[in-house]
């Protein structure tokens, strides 16, 4: 095996995830940009566009369709990825730190971070 050299992020990497077939790689940067690379050769093939801090977190469908991250703007965004479009935004009062689909994908869970009072939470 041989290692494979990915440039994009403009910032330090926070979480990397690789979806369940293994042939799609997503990373999570301080740079605000979600990306979608090609797992074996390193081809970048997005960014998804929103975030307005750093993004922490990230989870993929069984069969990589929806992307979901979550981000130190308090946001826990929800994402087509093939197209990349924002399809749902749920806003909260302290930075979303970790992201999870459940069994069967019909549920999502995430945890807040403790900020400006607020104890950290699991929603």
């Amino acid at each position: 095996m041989r290692p494979i050299l990915m440039k994009g992020h403009e910032r330090p990497l926070t979480f990397v995830k690789y979806n369940s077939d293994g042939d799609l790689l997503f990373s999570m940067a301080k740079d605000h940009n979600p990306t979608i690379w090609r797992a074996d050769d390193g081809t970048r093939l997005g960014v998804y566009k929103g975030h307005n801090g750093a993004v922490f977190t990230c989870d993929v469908t069984h069969d990589s369709a929806r992307l979901v991250t979550g981000s130190a703007d308090q946001t826990v965004r929800l994402w087509d990825v093939r197209t990349g479009e924002e399809l749902h935004r749920w806003s909260y009062r302290e930075p979303a730190r970790s992201v999870d689909f459940g069994e069967g994908e019909k549920l999502l869970a995430a945890t807040t971070d403790p900020f400006m009072g607020e104890p950290p939470k699991i929603l």
